[in-house]
């Protein structure tokens, strides 16, 4: 297997710098070009057409939030580009984050994250799975339960469904009544024994019913799982 293909487009030369050259001493990562500005990180992504991008959404011409969305638009139905995006930033807006999800990024990091959250990152939205930035996380949960369709400016932007093979595993084994209940609970933040306590079930059925949604939805843990959600328009 190849050295994972790596992308950077951001517009602080010195954190673009520095992310690519700690990457580059990783043996299995190789980043395959950098950009300063959203229209060239587009055309960068568009010519290499990496495994993964690391874009910052506040770049000097369009944000980071259009790049993904572009790069997705302009991929024709027959493509099997599959590009992973990790939106990167400085600050923390509700409807940038929002809009970022709905544009198609995988995973959401702050630019002051250690370099080995980042890694464990890229490693993990490589390998398919959401990475959120803990201080993030609860911005996902809260609207996980609001309107599928973010807006950014006039923009509407929709959320992403859920990719065939996940459609595929839910349309064949579907969340059950009780299960739908239980998942608007976790996407609220709720521990174990507090769904246990608002839906009167013990602690041990209440972790069978997660264990089941989790498989369902082949997420690997609660946060995933409320992305997941929010992308398929499952709660509400």
């Amino acid at each position: 297997m190849g050295a994972m293909r790596i992308a950077i487009v951001e517009d602080h030369s010195l954190t673009r710098t520095g992310i690519r050259s700690s990457l580059n001493e990783q043996q299995d990562i190789a980043v395959v070009g950098d950009a300063e500005t959203g229209i060239a990180g587009l055309k960068l992504l568009q010519k290499t057409k990496p495994d993964l991008a690391i874009v910052d959404i506040g770049l000097p011409d369009i944000d980071g939030v259009e790049v993904v969305q572009r790069f997705r638009n302009s991929l024709s139905s027959e493509s099997d580009v599959q590009t992973r995006f990790i939106v990167l930033t400085s600050y923390i807006q509700e409807r940038m984050v929002l809009a970022a999800f709905a544009a198609g990024a995988d995973s959401y990091c702050v630019k002051n994250t250690k370099f080995e959250l980042l890694l464990e990152a890229i490693r993990m939205t490589y390998d398919g799975q959401s990475w959120i930035d803990p201080a993030i996380a609860r911005i996902v949960l809260k609207h996980s339960r609001q309107s599928a369709a973010p807006t950014l400016d006039h923009q509407t932007v929709t959320i992403n469904a859920l990719d065939s093979e996940q459609a595929t595993i839910l349309k064949a084994d579907p969340l059950t009544k009780k299960e739908m209940e239980v998942l608007e609970l976790m996407v609220q933040g709720y521990t174990n024994k507090e769904i246990a306590q608002q839906l009167y079930m013990s602690l041990g059925t209440v972790k069978v019913h997660i264990r089941s949604i989790l498989n369902k939805l082949c997420a690997s843990d609660r946060t995933q799982a409320a992305v997941l959600a929010m992308r398929a328009g499952l709660i509400e």
